[in-house]
C-alpha cells in the first residue's frame, strides 16, 4: 500500500504532537496551506518538501518502503548470532 502525502503529513504532525497551527508555524506556512496539504488538495513541493523531511529526520521519524512514517526508536536491529556462543 502506497500512502498519499496528505495521510503522511497528518501522521507526522500527530507523531510530533503538534496542533495544526504549531505545525504550520514550524514549517513556516500559513494554516490554510497546511490544511490543503492534509486534505490532499495540494502537496508540499521543492524546499517545503525538503523542510518536512528534515524536520522528520531531526525528530527521529523515518519512512517504511510503503511510505508510512514511524519513530526510528521503534526500529530493532537484528544481528546474526555469534557462532562462538
Amino acid at each position: 500500500m502506497i500512502l498519499d502525502d496528505a495521510f503522511r503529513i497528518r501522521v507526522i504532525r500527530s507523531m510530533l504532537g503538534l496542533n495544526s497551527k504549531s505545525f504550520a508555524a514550524r514549517l513556516d506556512v500559513c494554516a490554510g496551506t497546511l490544511t490543503a496539504w492534509e486534505r490532499g488538495r495540494t502537496a508540499p513541493q521543492g524546499a517545503k518538501r525538503q523542510e518536512l523531511y528534515e524536520l522528520c529526520r531531526e525528530n527521529g521519524i523515518a519512512f517504511s518502503p510503503s511510505g508510512m512514517p514511524f519513530p526510528i526508536a521503534d526500529v530493532m536491529i537484528f544481528r546474526p548470532a555469534n557462532q562462538g556462543e
